[in-house]
């Protein structure tokens, strides 16, 4: 048995005792059983990467069509990427999922962590769902990692007193928690759950430890241990840091449009100089950390963040900015037809979670035009080539410049611009 309360007088930065790791790595060592609550784009390669290191791996998910993916065995439809793991796990015992939690030594919380649309706040409410759900089966000793995007002072807020309350466990005395926010790029998901560098936060020193020796079993990236809050306070730092340089990018771009300057042939000279690194424009942020996370800053500390609430502003501005662009692109146009191509959040990723190139979609259709959209790495937008999307249209916009996309133009722009009314083609 740990008794944690040997670690109080340690932060959760200092080295252990010799005693005091060795007992640690020995219970990380026993922990047999994972539950992932959660099977998202973090979660389920997450419990996946579990599985195929020896663990028995429960995923817990409410949504019967990520169960029913997982059951009829479409997890590399669902998620290509994650096709390898799938086909090695997926005919072992070592994972499962369904909707309820079951005992388990250590749980990982890996829900989303929305923006409420306009009070621009945290939505905590799966977060504090999924922390309910693992509470009837909790034990003493178990370890609760909360990987979700949360604002600083979640972790011991939320989870540390629905713990408490509801099982008359410790933290710190009887249960481990941490918070160890994930760092993966969708689309290179699985290289980067394994090698990225990652951060443990304890909320007592034994927790970081102990979270830090158990992920280390399945993590080959470095691992840094420090405490709750502070592990908070990074992960939506990393994601502000990048919001902020994307609006100054984003800023430059308009006024690069105000005095006819090239953006693109200035940005290359602006970045010959040694300590710049301007990043390139384009039609908004997406995606569910960089659009959202920042937000989380801006409410613990209004008065504090005027410029991350800015930089949100001027992201968040640039759908309706490229719109006004492609108005006056087709001035003197009568009805045109406007072909609009890659509707995900980024290139080379089927995910639409806050795309900037929805929004533009959106907002064209709200003022009567006609726009004809296509996406070949998205199902529902799918079902046609790019020839046949142009064909007829007055402005062909790719908003989102997928691999495959730009394949398509560069052997085919002669085909499409045939095809098109007014052969008129943007990149974005």
């Amino acid at each position: 048995m740990i008794e944690t309360g040997l670690l109080n007088s340690q932060t959760a930065t200092e080295k252990p005792d010799a005693e005091t790791a060795r007992r640690l790595e020995a219970l990380a060592l026993s922990y047999q059983r994972i539950c992932v609550v959660g099977l998202g784009y973090v979660g389920l390669p997450t419990a996946l990467l579990f599985a195929m290191n020896g663990y028995a791996v429960q995923g817990v998910d409410v949504s019967e069509r990520v169960l029913d993916n997982i059951a009829q065995s479409r997890v590399g439809e669902v998620y290509p990427e994650l096709g390898g793991w799938w086909a090695e796990v997926k005919d072992k015992a070592s994972f499962s999922a369904s909707r309820q939690a079951e005992p388990a030594d250590v749980f990982l919380i890996t829900v989303p962590t929305p923006v409420h649309t306009m009070e621009k706040t945290c939505d905590l409410s799966m977060v504090r769902t999924a922390t309910e759900s693992i509470l009837p089966v909790i034990r003493k000793n178990n370890l609760v990692i909360l990987e979700s995007t949360v604002p600083p002072g979640t972790t011991r807020r939320l989870l540390k007193p629905l713990i408490e309350e509801h099982t008359g466990l410790k933290v710190g005395e009887d249960i481990f928690l941490c918070f160890s926010p994930e760092r993966v790029l969708p689309g290179n998901t699985t290289h980067e759950l394994i090698y990225n560098h990652r951060v443990i936060g304890g909320t007592t020193p034994a927790a970081a430890i102990l979270g830090k020796a158990l992920l280390g079993r399945v993590m080959k990236g470095d691992l840094f241990i420090t405490d709750d809050v502070t592990a908070e306070f990074c992960k939506l730092a990393e994601n502000t840091y990048r919001d902020v340089n994307i609006a100054l990018a984003n800023e430059l771009s308009i006024l690069a449009d105000e005095y006819g300057v090239p953006m693109a042939e200035a940005r290359e000279l602006i970045n010959m100089h040694p300590r710049v690194n301007l990043l390139k424009p384009g039609i908004g942020v997406g995606g569910h950390c960089i659009a959202v996370d920042p937000w989380f800053f801006v409410e613990a500390s209004p008065i504090n963040t005027r410029l991350i609430a800015t930089s949100r502003k001027v992201n968040d501005r640039m759908p309706d900015y490229t719109v006004q662009k492609i108005l006056r692109e087709l001035k003197g146009i009568v009805k045109p037809r406007i072909c609009l191509v890659g509707l995900s959040y980024k290139p080379d990723v089927g995910d639409t979670r806050e795309s900037p190139a929805m929004r533009i979609v959106e907002l064209l259709q709200e003022q009567g035009l006609d726009v004809v959209t296509y996406d070949p790495l998205l199902e529902e937008y799918q079902g046609q080539t790019l020839l046949d999307a142009a064909d007829g249209a007055d402005y062909l916009g790719i908003l989102v410049n997928h691999t495959v996309v730009q394949q398509m133009l560069d052997s085919s722009r002669q085909e499409i611009e045939n095809v098109m009314r007014t052969p008129m083609i943007r990149v974005f």
